[in-house]
Protein backbone atom coordinates (compact mmCIF):
# COMPACT_ATOMS: atom_id res chain seq x y z
CA UNK A 1 0.00 0.00 0.00
CA UNK A 2 1.32 3.27 -1.01
CA UNK A 3 1.92 5.85 1.55
CA UNK A 4 2.42 9.57 0.97
CA UNK A 5 5.73 10.77 2.90
CA UNK A 6 5.82 14.39 4.03
CA UNK A 7 9.47 16.50 4.38
CA UNK A 8 11.31 15.48 7.24
CA UNK A 9 12.61 18.48 9.70
CA UNK A 10 16.03 18.16 8.24
CA UNK A 11 14.73 19.01 4.56
CA UNK A 12 12.70 21.85 6.84
CA UNK A 13 16.05 23.47 7.80
CA UNK A 14 17.71 23.10 5.33
CA UNK A 15 15.22 25.23 3.13
CA UNK A 16 14.78 27.68 5.67
CA UNK A 17 18.89 28.18 5.49
CA UNK A 18 18.68 28.43 2.01
CA UNK A 19 15.61 30.86 2.33
CA UNK A 20 17.31 32.96 4.87
CA UNK A 21 20.76 33.51 2.95
CA UNK A 22 18.53 34.28 -0.76
CA UNK A 23 16.75 37.20 1.17
CA UNK A 24 20.23 38.05 3.14
CA UNK A 25 22.05 38.42 -0.54
CA UNK A 26 18.58 40.02 -1.49
CA UNK A 27 18.73 42.92 0.85
CA UNK A 28 23.07 42.91 0.87
CA UNK A 29 22.73 43.70 -2.74
CA UNK A 30 20.17 45.47 -2.69
CA UNK A 31 22.05 47.99 -0.04
CA UNK A 32 24.83 47.68 -2.44
CA UNK A 33 22.73 48.68 -5.35
CA UNK A 34 21.86 51.48 -3.69
CA UNK A 35 25.46 52.90 -2.21
CA UNK A 36 26.64 52.30 -5.81
CA UNK A 37 25.96 55.90 -6.37
CA UNK A 38 28.06 57.06 -3.67
CA UNK A 39 31.59 56.77 -3.63
CA UNK A 40 33.33 53.44 -2.98
CA UNK A 41 34.36 52.34 1.21
CA UNK A 42 38.00 53.32 1.57
CA UNK A 43 38.04 55.72 -0.83
CA UNK A 44 40.25 59.52 0.52
CA UNK A 45 40.05 62.61 -1.33
CA UNK A 46 42.51 65.24 -0.36
CA UNK A 47 43.54 62.78 2.85
CA UNK A 48 39.59 62.91 3.99
CA UNK A 49 37.84 59.69 3.72
CA UNK A 50 34.87 59.73 1.35
CA UNK A 51 33.60 56.52 1.12
CA UNK A 52 29.70 56.13 1.26
CA UNK A 53 29.49 59.85 0.88
CA UNK A 54 27.49 61.31 -1.89
CA UNK A 55 29.23 63.81 -4.17
CA UNK A 56 27.51 66.43 -2.06
CA UNK A 57 28.12 64.77 0.96
CA UNK A 58 31.79 64.47 0.14
CA UNK A 59 31.89 68.38 -1.15
CA UNK A 60 30.53 69.06 2.29
CA UNK A 61 33.08 67.26 4.13
CA UNK A 62 36.06 68.84 2.14
CA UNK A 63 34.84 72.18 2.30
CA UNK A 64 34.22 71.65 6.32
CA UNK A 65 38.08 70.02 6.60
CA UNK A 66 39.43 72.71 4.50
CA UNK A 67 37.91 75.83 4.24
CA UNK A 68 36.04 76.35 7.14
CA UNK A 69 38.08 75.19 9.65
CA UNK A 70 40.44 77.56 10.81
CA UNK A 71 44.51 76.85 11.21
CA UNK A 72 45.93 77.94 14.14
CA UNK A 73 48.81 79.58 14.09
CA UNK A 74 51.05 80.02 17.50
CA UNK A 75 53.45 83.06 18.19
CA UNK A 76 55.20 81.60 20.96
CA UNK A 77 52.55 80.95 23.61
CA UNK A 78 49.94 83.21 22.03
CA UNK A 79 47.63 81.36 19.24
CA UNK A 80 45.65 82.87 16.28
CA UNK A 81 42.99 81.38 14.12
CA UNK A 82 43.26 82.00 10.80
CA UNK A 83 40.32 81.43 8.22
CA UNK A 84 41.87 79.75 4.88
CA UNK A 85 40.15 82.47 3.14
CA UNK A 86 42.39 85.30 4.11
CA UNK A 87 45.29 83.47 2.66
CA UNK A 88 43.02 83.08 -0.46
CA UNK A 89 42.89 79.33 -0.17
CA UNK A 90 40.66 77.27 -2.71
CA UNK A 91 39.75 73.73 -3.24
CA UNK A 92 39.75 72.57 -6.59
CA UNK A 93 36.94 70.21 -5.75
CA UNK A 94 35.49 69.62 -9.27
CA UNK A 95 39.30 68.03 -10.55
CA UNK A 96 39.36 66.07 -7.14
CA UNK A 97 35.65 64.51 -6.98
CA UNK A 98 36.17 64.10 -10.87
CA UNK A 99 39.13 61.80 -10.21
CA UNK A 100 36.68 60.31 -7.29
CA UNK A 101 33.68 59.28 -9.89
CA UNK A 102 36.66 57.21 -11.28
CA UNK A 103 37.37 55.66 -9.43
CA UNK A 104 33.62 54.47 -8.51
CA UNK A 105 32.74 53.84 -11.55
CA UNK A 106 35.56 51.78 -12.77
CA UNK A 107 34.87 49.42 -10.30
CA UNK A 108 33.34 46.31 -11.19
CA UNK A 109 29.87 45.15 -10.35
CA UNK A 110 30.36 41.97 -8.73
CA UNK A 111 33.77 42.44 -7.12
CA UNK A 112 32.74 45.28 -5.63
CA UNK A 113 29.47 43.54 -4.08
CA UNK A 114 31.82 40.56 -3.02
CA UNK A 115 33.97 43.46 -1.00
CA UNK A 116 30.82 44.72 0.52
CA UNK A 117 29.44 41.65 1.72
CA UNK A 118 32.57 40.26 3.24
CA UNK A 119 34.16 43.75 4.77
CA UNK A 120 36.68 43.64 2.58
CA UNK A 121 36.08 46.68 -0.14
CA UNK A 122 38.15 46.63 -3.32
CA UNK A 123 40.78 48.48 -3.49
CA UNK A 124 41.41 52.09 -4.41
CA UNK A 125 43.60 54.57 -5.18
CA UNK A 126 43.71 57.89 -3.35
CA UNK A 127 43.09 61.60 -4.62
CA UNK A 128 45.74 63.75 -3.74
CA UNK A 129 44.48 67.21 -2.54
CA UNK A 130 44.11 69.88 -5.13
CA UNK A 131 44.16 73.71 -3.77
CA UNK A 132 45.92 76.78 -4.29
CA UNK A 133 46.91 79.92 -2.32
CA UNK A 134 48.03 83.44 -2.87
CA UNK A 135 51.40 83.50 -0.86
CA UNK A 136 51.48 87.29 -0.41
CA UNK A 137 47.94 87.06 0.87
CA UNK A 138 49.99 84.75 3.74
CA UNK A 139 52.53 86.72 4.01
CA UNK A 140 50.47 89.74 5.04
CA UNK A 141 48.20 87.40 6.92
CA UNK A 142 51.89 86.55 8.74
CA UNK A 143 53.13 90.10 9.03
CA UNK A 144 49.99 91.49 10.59
CA UNK A 145 50.23 88.67 13.39
CA UNK A 146 54.07 90.01 13.66
CA UNK A 147 53.17 93.48 13.91
CA UNK A 148 51.02 92.88 16.94
CA UNK A 149 53.07 90.79 18.68
CA UNK A 150 56.56 91.24 18.34
CA UNK A 151 58.57 92.94 20.96
CA UNK A 152 60.54 96.11 19.88
CA UNK A 153 63.87 96.24 20.83
CA UNK A 154 64.70 99.33 24.01
CA UNK A 155 67.73 101.16 22.74
CA UNK A 156 70.73 101.57 24.93
CA UNK A 157 70.16 104.96 27.46
CA UNK A 158 72.92 107.22 28.39
CA UNK A 159 73.17 107.14 32.13
CA UNK A 160 73.48 111.08 33.04
CA UNK A 161 76.72 112.72 34.04
CA UNK A 162 78.97 109.36 32.69
CA UNK A 163 80.27 108.63 29.28
CA UNK A 164 78.51 105.24 29.95
CA UNK A 165 74.98 103.15 28.78
CA UNK A 166 72.60 101.39 30.55
CA UNK A 167 72.35 97.94 28.23
CA UNK A 168 69.26 98.02 26.00
CA UNK A 169 66.42 95.46 26.19
CA UNK A 170 66.35 92.42 23.49
CA UNK A 171 62.78 92.15 21.49
CA UNK A 172 61.49 90.00 19.11
CA UNK A 173 60.92 89.43 15.58
CA UNK A 174 59.53 87.30 13.23
CA UNK A 175 61.28 85.27 11.15
CA UNK A 176 58.61 85.37 8.24
CA UNK A 177 60.27 83.58 5.45
CA UNK A 178 61.48 81.01 7.98
CA UNK A 179 57.68 80.45 9.18
CA UNK A 180 56.16 80.12 5.75
CA UNK A 181 56.96 76.39 5.51
CA UNK A 182 55.18 75.15 8.47
CA UNK A 183 52.21 77.35 7.94
CA UNK A 184 51.94 76.28 4.27
CA UNK A 185 52.06 72.86 4.96
CA UNK A 186 48.90 73.58 8.17
CA UNK A 187 46.71 74.70 5.34
CA UNK A 188 46.89 71.41 2.89
CA UNK A 189 46.60 68.96 5.60
CA UNK A 190 42.78 68.31 6.87
CA UNK A 191 44.32 67.91 10.31
CA UNK A 192 46.69 68.95 12.72
CA UNK A 193 46.72 72.43 11.18
CA UNK A 194 48.63 74.09 13.46
CA UNK A 195 51.82 75.71 12.68
CA UNK A 196 54.01 77.70 15.16
CA UNK A 197 56.15 81.06 13.81
CA UNK A 198 59.67 81.61 13.47
CA UNK A 199 60.55 83.97 16.69
CA UNK A 200 63.80 85.11 17.05
CA UNK A 201 65.32 87.40 19.68
CA UNK A 202 66.35 90.79 18.27
CA UNK A 203 69.22 92.76 20.02
CA UNK A 204 69.34 96.52 20.59
CA UNK A 205 71.24 98.38 17.97
CA UNK A 206 74.66 99.40 19.52
CA UNK A 207 74.41 103.61 20.57
CA UNK A 208 74.94 105.78 17.48
CA UNK A 209 78.40 107.18 17.63
CA UNK A 210 76.65 110.51 17.24
CA UNK A 211 75.41 110.18 20.71
CA UNK A 212 78.34 109.73 22.47
CA UNK A 213 79.47 112.50 20.10
CA UNK A 214 76.44 115.18 22.16
CA UNK A 215 77.15 113.38 25.51
CA UNK A 216 81.46 114.44 25.07
CA UNK A 217 80.52 117.74 23.85
CA UNK A 218 78.53 118.35 27.00
CA UNK A 219 80.46 117.16 29.07
CA UNK A 220 83.87 119.17 27.47
CA UNK A 221 81.58 122.35 27.87
CA UNK A 222 80.79 121.79 30.90
CA UNK A 223 84.03 121.38 32.39
CA UNK A 224 85.41 124.37 30.31
CA UNK A 225 82.62 126.28 32.07
CA UNK A 226 83.36 125.22 35.51
CA UNK A 227 87.31 124.86 35.41
CA UNK A 228 87.81 127.87 32.53
CA UNK A 229 90.24 125.32 30.70
CA UNK A 230 90.02 124.14 27.14
CA UNK A 231 89.09 120.19 26.36
CA UNK A 232 90.42 118.22 23.09
CA UNK A 233 89.39 115.25 21.27
CA UNK A 234 90.07 112.96 18.63
CA UNK A 235 88.47 109.75 17.82
CA UNK A 236 88.82 107.66 14.81
CA UNK A 237 86.64 104.76 13.31
CA UNK A 238 89.89 102.40 12.05
CA UNK A 239 87.75 100.32 10.17
CA UNK A 240 86.32 102.61 8.21
CA UNK A 241 89.15 105.03 8.01
CA UNK A 242 86.62 107.80 9.09
CA UNK A 243 87.22 110.88 11.54
CA UNK A 244 83.81 109.98 13.84
CA UNK A 245 84.41 112.44 16.70
CA UNK A 246 86.40 115.49 16.45
CA UNK A 247 85.91 118.32 19.24
CA UNK A 248 88.46 120.94 19.57
CA UNK A 249 90.41 118.37 17.61
CA UNK A 250 93.23 121.14 16.46
CA UNK A 251 93.78 123.04 19.59
CA UNK A 252 98.04 123.08 19.98
CA UNK A 253 98.43 121.32 23.42
CA UNK A 254 101.92 120.78 24.87
CA UNK A 255 103.97 117.35 23.41
CA UNK A 256 104.73 116.26 26.77
CA UNK A 257 105.67 112.50 26.63
CA UNK A 258 103.07 112.01 23.79
CA UNK A 259 105.79 112.66 21.49
CA UNK A 260 107.92 110.12 22.75
CA UNK A 261 105.84 108.35 20.24
CA UNK A 262 106.93 109.97 17.20
CA UNK A 263 111.09 110.11 18.57
CA UNK A 264 110.19 105.91 18.48
CA UNK A 265 108.89 105.81 15.29
CA UNK A 266 111.43 107.96 13.78
CA UNK A 267 114.68 105.83 15.85
CA UNK A 268 113.11 102.55 14.01
CA UNK A 269 112.61 104.41 10.48
CA UNK A 270 116.68 105.23 10.67
CA UNK A 271 117.35 101.53 11.89
CA UNK A 272 118.55 99.05 9.28
CA UNK A 273 118.73 95.97 11.51
CA UNK A 274 117.33 94.63 14.86
CA UNK A 275 117.98 97.41 17.94
CA UNK A 276 120.58 96.42 20.19
CA UNK A 277 119.98 95.29 24.12
CA UNK A 278 120.97 99.10 24.65
CA UNK A 279 118.54 100.57 22.06
CA UNK A 280 115.89 98.28 22.43
CA UNK A 281 115.78 99.25 26.16
CA UNK A 282 115.82 103.15 25.47
CA UNK A 283 112.53 102.01 23.04
CA UNK A 284 111.31 100.28 26.03
CA UNK A 285 111.56 102.72 28.85
CA UNK A 286 110.17 105.84 26.20
CA UNK A 287 106.99 103.75 25.66
CA UNK A 288 106.73 102.57 28.91
CA UNK A 289 105.53 104.59 32.05
CA UNK A 290 108.74 105.19 33.06
CA UNK A 291 109.35 108.79 34.62
CA UNK A 292 112.55 109.25 33.14
CA UNK A 293 113.24 110.99 29.76
CA UNK A 294 117.04 109.37 29.72
CA UNK A 295 115.52 106.89 26.93
CA UNK A 296 113.62 109.85 24.66
CA UNK A 297 117.05 111.57 24.91
CA UNK A 298 119.39 108.13 24.51
CA UNK A 299 117.05 107.98 20.88
CA UNK A 300 117.49 111.45 20.13
CA UNK A 301 121.28 111.35 19.86
CA UNK A 302 121.21 107.87 17.92
CA UNK A 303 118.69 109.95 15.24
CA UNK A 304 121.13 112.82 15.09
CA UNK A 305 124.04 110.52 14.34
CA UNK A 306 125.62 112.58 17.11
CA UNK A 307 125.85 113.54 20.73
CA UNK A 308 123.33 116.55 19.99
CA UNK A 309 119.97 115.36 21.15
CA UNK A 310 118.35 118.86 19.84
CA UNK A 311 119.21 117.79 16.29
CA UNK A 312 117.78 114.77 16.47
CA UNK A 313 114.61 116.94 17.77
CA UNK A 314 114.60 118.78 14.80
CA UNK A 315 114.59 115.30 12.08
CA UNK A 316 111.80 114.16 14.44
CA UNK A 317 109.68 117.22 13.58
CA UNK A 318 110.71 117.44 9.62
CA UNK A 319 109.52 113.53 9.86
CA UNK A 320 106.20 114.54 11.67
CA UNK A 321 106.04 117.20 8.78
CA UNK A 322 106.45 114.92 5.60
CA UNK A 323 103.35 112.60 7.05
CA UNK A 324 101.13 115.94 7.30
CA UNK A 325 101.10 116.26 11.18
CA UNK A 326 102.11 120.11 10.47
CA UNK A 327 100.95 120.79 14.02
CA UNK A 328 103.75 118.48 15.50
CA UNK A 329 107.20 119.74 16.53
CA UNK A 330 109.56 118.87 19.01
CA UNK A 331 112.53 121.57 19.01
CA UNK A 332 114.27 120.61 22.23
CA UNK A 333 114.95 117.48 24.20
CA UNK A 334 113.62 116.80 27.15
CA UNK A 335 114.72 118.55 30.69
CA UNK A 336 116.57 121.07 28.60
CA UNK A 337 116.10 124.84 28.64
CA UNK A 338 115.72 126.69 26.25
CA UNK A 339 119.10 128.44 24.84
CA UNK A 340 118.96 132.48 24.24
CA UNK A 341 117.54 133.42 21.40
CA UNK A 342 115.07 130.13 20.75
CA UNK A 343 111.67 131.21 18.98
CA UNK A 344 108.73 128.90 18.50
CA UNK A 345 107.85 127.16 15.75
CA UNK A 346 104.74 128.66 14.21
CA UNK A 347 102.26 126.11 12.83
CA UNK A 348 98.58 126.18 11.58
CA UNK A 349 97.26 125.55 15.69
CA UNK A 350 99.48 127.76 17.02
CA UNK A 351 99.06 131.01 14.76
CA UNK A 352 95.34 131.77 15.04
CA UNK A 353 93.45 134.56 17.04
CA UNK A 354 92.62 134.16 20.77
CA UNK A 355 94.49 131.23 21.20
CA UNK A 356 92.58 129.78 24.20
CA UNK A 357 96.02 127.59 25.30
CA UNK A 358 99.19 127.86 26.34
CA UNK A 359 101.15 125.33 25.07
CA UNK A 360 104.92 124.21 25.48
CA UNK A 361 106.93 126.86 23.10
CA UNK A 362 109.18 123.61 21.86
CA UNK A 363 106.79 120.46 22.33
CA UNK A 364 103.16 120.57 20.55
CA UNK A 365 100.87 118.32 19.26
CA UNK A 366 97.45 118.06 18.46
CA UNK A 367 94.77 115.57 19.36
CA UNK A 368 94.16 115.27 15.53
CA UNK A 369 97.93 114.87 14.80
CA UNK A 370 98.69 112.24 17.23
CA UNK A 371 95.24 110.09 16.47
CA UNK A 372 96.23 110.43 12.91
CA UNK A 373 99.73 109.34 13.52
CA UNK A 374 98.49 106.27 15.65
CA UNK A 375 96.22 105.47 12.82
CA UNK A 376 99.12 105.40 10.18
CA UNK A 377 100.67 103.01 13.12
CA UNK A 378 97.53 100.98 12.83
CA UNK A 379 97.46 100.40 9.72
CA UNK A 380 100.91 99.31 9.09
CA UNK A 381 100.89 96.91 11.28
CA UNK A 382 98.13 95.19 9.86
CA UNK A 383 99.76 95.03 6.90
CA UNK A 384 97.10 97.77 5.02
CA UNK A 385 99.95 99.98 3.95
CA UNK A 386 98.68 104.07 4.20
CA UNK A 387 100.34 106.80 5.01
CA UNK A 388 103.57 105.26 6.67
CA UNK A 389 104.49 102.83 3.94
CA UNK A 390 103.44 105.22 1.12
CA UNK A 391 105.58 108.43 2.44
CA UNK A 392 108.87 105.99 3.49
CA UNK A 393 108.82 103.48 1.20
CA UNK A 394 110.39 100.79 3.15
CA UNK A 395 111.98 102.35 5.49
CA UNK A 396 109.32 101.11 8.29
CA UNK A 397 108.44 97.45 7.96
CA UNK A 398 104.91 96.01 9.34
CA UNK A 399 107.01 94.25 12.08
CA UNK A 400 108.55 97.62 13.24
CA UNK A 401 104.89 98.76 13.64
CA UNK A 402 103.55 95.89 15.23
CA UNK A 403 106.72 95.85 17.98
CA UNK A 404 106.19 99.63 18.43
CA UNK A 405 102.19 98.80 19.33
CA UNK A 406 103.23 95.82 21.13
CA UNK A 407 105.29 98.73 23.46
CA UNK A 408 102.60 100.60 23.97
CA UNK A 409 100.24 97.83 24.91
CA UNK A 410 102.51 97.50 27.89
CA UNK A 411 101.88 101.06 29.38
CA UNK A 412 99.28 99.86 32.03
CA UNK A 413 98.36 102.55 34.33
CA UNK A 414 95.19 101.97 35.67
CA UNK A 415 93.64 104.88 34.45
CA UNK A 416 92.51 107.56 31.80
CA UNK A 417 91.18 105.27 28.64
CA UNK A 418 91.85 101.92 30.61
CA UNK A 419 89.37 103.18 32.80
CA UNK A 420 86.16 103.85 29.96
CA UNK A 421 86.84 100.41 28.08
CA UNK A 422 86.04 96.78 28.90
CA UNK A 423 88.75 94.87 30.29
CA UNK A 424 89.23 92.52 27.47
CA UNK A 425 89.94 95.45 25.31
CA UNK A 426 93.63 96.05 24.00
CA UNK A 427 94.32 99.43 24.80
CA UNK A 428 97.98 100.40 23.10
CA UNK A 429 98.58 103.80 24.36
CA UNK A 430 101.27 106.23 25.27
CA UNK A 431 100.10 108.77 28.18
CA UNK A 432 101.26 111.95 29.47
CA UNK A 433 100.99 114.74 31.84
CA UNK A 434 102.18 118.04 33.37
CA UNK A 435 100.99 120.41 35.79
CA UNK A 436 98.29 122.30 33.44
CA UNK A 437 97.73 119.44 30.80
CA UNK A 438 96.47 115.89 31.04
Amino acid sequence: MNRRSSPGAGQWFTVTILVAATIFLLIKLFQYASLRGNYPTGLTVAGVNVGGLSREEATDVLTNRYIEAPVLIYHGQDRFEISPSDAEFELDLEAMLSRADIERTQQDFWAGFWGFLWGTPVEVSPVELSATHNREALRRVLGDIAALMDQPTQPAQPVPDTFSFQYGETGTVTNVDASFADVEGALYRASNREARLVVEPSSPDRPQINLLTRLLVNSLQDYEQITGGAGSMFVMDLNAGVDEIAINADLPMSGMDLLKLPIVLETYRLLDQEPTLTQAGWISSTLSADLSNEGANQLLRFIAGQDDPKLGAELVTQTMQRLGLVNTFITLPYDTEPPAGTTRPSTPANSVEDLRTLPNPYMQTTAEDMGTLLSMLYYCAEGKGGTLMAVFEGDVTQTECQTILAFMLQDKIGSLIEEGVPTETAVAHRHGWISDTH
